[in-house]
């Protein structure tokens, strides 16, 4: 079985959403763009989504007091790192503050954060090749782009421990329930 984060959860009514299709994990965004929730909304979703789902936040070069106040709260339950955060970042996060890091790689580093407990490929802006995903561990995200019709063939290409989707189960900006349905079946029918 393919896991599967459905990233980008805004409101209550997503939250809903994720209760009800069971993904392995949903993702907060406390980086500028579409997505961002700030504290209190977050608090709001995590305390509405099932416990047995972890939530991840997403972080482009956050500050550690930031994380760790997330953390604190019980809002978050592993971190994704986006930004230029080196293995003394990831190896803070995942020490002081117990939980499990996503870091997100390109090919200027594709092994140079390997102390991170997951990576993550993003299939649009990456020029990462198969051959290159075949020698890093199983540990894998792929994101980018992917959404229930192609999601699939992405599995298939990369054979990834999870797949990260956002916009391609959304409907005007907002998660639709039948698409969420479809790219969790899809991911854990593999």
């Amino acid at each position: 079985m393919v896991k599967i984060k459905i990233c980008g959860i805004t409101d209550l009514k997503e939250a809903e959403i994720i209760n009800q299709t069971k993904p392995d994990y949903f993702g907060l965004v406390f980086a500028s763009g579409s997505h961002l929730v700030d504290i209190d909304t977050a608090s709001q979703i995590r305390q509405a989504v099932d416990d047995d789902i972890p939530a991840v936040g997403v972080f482009v070069n956050a500050e550690f007091a930031f994380i760790k106040r997330l953390v604190d709260a019980k809002i978050i339950q592993v971190a994704q790192l986006h930004g230029s955060e080196n293995a003394e970042d990831i190896k803070r996060i995942q020490t002081d503050l117990n939980i499990p890091v996503i870091d997100v790689i390109n090919e200027d580093k594709l092994h140079r954060n390997s102390e991170a407990d997951y990576l993550m490929v993003d299939a649009r802006t990456s020029m990462v090749t198969k051959n290159q995903l075949n020698d890093v561990d199983s540990n894998l995200f792929v994101a980018g782009g992917i959404n229930p019709n192609n999601a699939q063939k992405i599995i298939d290409e990369t054979n990834p421990f999870a797949i990260d989707v956002s916009r391609g189960v959304e409907v005007d900006g907002k998660k639709n329930i039948e698409l969420v349905k479809a790219i969790v079946a899809v991911a854990h029918n593999n």
